[in-house]
């Protein structure tokens, strides 16, 4: 059943047993207010003839106005001079074949010096069944009036309001997370509706987001572990060339602290996928000890390219970074600057307290300082590449407000982080 036809549904029913109601109300109204309206005719009538008392006599009076009664009071009556009403007085008239309701009102009045009592009453019919059958079919027929006029008008009324709602159920029928669809929705002036579209927007916006997230974090994990199993692949056709020597030993240890690394990678990739609301803490770590051991870490790859690298870091720089992402942040910058060097090249590094810079020789490439760090932008010299190691450095280093620029001069790449304000 649909929100509309469920509305009007409701909407009947409360209508009908409001209607029953309201008719009970109705009907003791109407006698409570015959009544009333009585009382305030013979008031009325008790002031005519307390003013016709000063020129004409009781006799002339009554004979006028039959239904009066007139009489003198003593002086022992004087403190009667409260109006007195009675009703309820039923009984049957046979003139009328009834039921009658006999209403009384009297009054006290003083005119000049004397103290009268005036009575004025009136005989009201009783509803009788025929009369309060014939209410119960006016109503009857008013109440199939208006119930099919809720069900027509209201099915059309509600349709209409709720039109904007059944819009937003199509969008949300329509919309797919793996599309980049645009939502379409209405406007109404209908407060609830509208935070029910924001509430959906905010929803689908963040569905895109997670989503988005974890495809890069896909895509991320397979960038990220190429590095270190390609240093275990070099070992390796090290030690199928050569006997099991004192060096080899030393290359299986490299090899297995690769793949340690392979473990922490895939956990700080966990870790970033998480970025949009990860809480940036306090915690720092020593850059110059962690660009050593990535020197380190990556020297024979640095070796088999032939490429010099120069070191002028200074001791004991600390940064705030979380030590998972700070490893992958480095690591990248330095396994590109060898990777995408030229034979026998250069590789410079230099870190202090307020700079970080990493230069290397290359071939010139179309990049820009804007587009350098967008995801899976190749160089033309570079189609191995995959493209997401540095918008994975530039997020990081954005999620805690260190600022990254490249830029290419006299045939070197290279690539600054200010650490000023940490």
């Amino acid at each position: 059943m649909r929100l509309s036809e469920k509305l009007t549904k409701y909407f009947t029913i409360i209508v009908f047993f409001s209607m029953a109601f309201g008719f009970v109300i109705f009907f003791f109204a109407i006698e409570r207010a015959t009544t009333q309206s009585a009382i305030g005719k013979l008031e009325n009538l008790n002031k005519i003839v307390e003013n016709k008392l000063q020129t004409q006599s009781i006799e002339q009076i009554v004979k006028s106005h039959p239904h009066v009664k007139i009489s003198v009071l003593s002086d022992q009556d004087i403190n009667l001079i409260d109006e007195v009403i009675k009703e309820g007085n039923y009984e049957w008239n046979d003139k009328l074949q009834t039921m009658v309701n006999h209403v009384s009102v009297i009054t006290y009045p003083f005119v000049g010096k004397t103290h009268y009592a005036i009575q004025s009453q009136i005989s009201l019919t009783i509803i009788d069944n025929e009369f309060f059958v014939g209410i119960i079919m006016v109503v009857a027929w008013i109440f199939v009036f208006v119930i099919i006029t809720i069900i027509f008008f209201g099915e059309l009324i509600t349709r209409k309001l709720y039109t904007p709602f059944y819009h937003l159920l199509d969008e949300m029928k329509r919309f797919d997370v793996r599309e980049n669809y645009q939502l379409q929705l209405m406007d109404t002036n209908i407060s609830e509706l509208n935070d029910l579209n924001q509430l959906f927007v905010k929803t689908s916006s963040q569905t895109v987001e997670h989503y988005e997230a974890l495809k890069e974090f896909t895509q991320n994990l397979s960038h990220e572990l190429q590095t270190p199993i390609a240093n275990i692949k070099g070992k390796i056709e090290l030690m199928l060339n050569s006997d099991l020597t004192e060096d080899q030993m030393f290359s299986l240890s490299k090899m297995y602290d690769e793949l340690n690394k392979v473990s922490t990678i895939n956990r700080s990739l966990v870790l970033l996928m998480s970025l949009d609301h990860h809480e940036v803490t306090d915690e720092k770590i020593n850059l110059s000890e962690l660009i050593e051991e990535i020197i380190s870490d990556q020297d024979d790859m640095i070796a088999m390219n032939g490429v010099t690298v120069t070191l002028n870091i200074e001791a004991n720089v600390y940064a705030k970074l979380n030590p998972l992402l700070a490893q992958i942040v480095f690591s990248n910058l330095i396994s590109n600057a060898n990777r995408h060097n030229i034979p026998n090249g250069k590789i410079s590094i230099v870190l202090n307290r307020n700079l970080f810079k990493i230069s290397n020789t290359g071939n010139e490439q179309e990049f820009t300082n804007e587009t350098i760090f967008q995801r899976f932008k190749k160089g033309k010299h570079n189609s191995e590449s995959i493209g997401i190691g540095l918008a994975l450095v530039k997020k990081i280093l954005n999620l805690y407000n260190f600022e990254v620029e490249y830029q290419f001069h006299q045939d070197l790449h290279i690539f600054s982080i200010d650490l000023s304000d940490n």
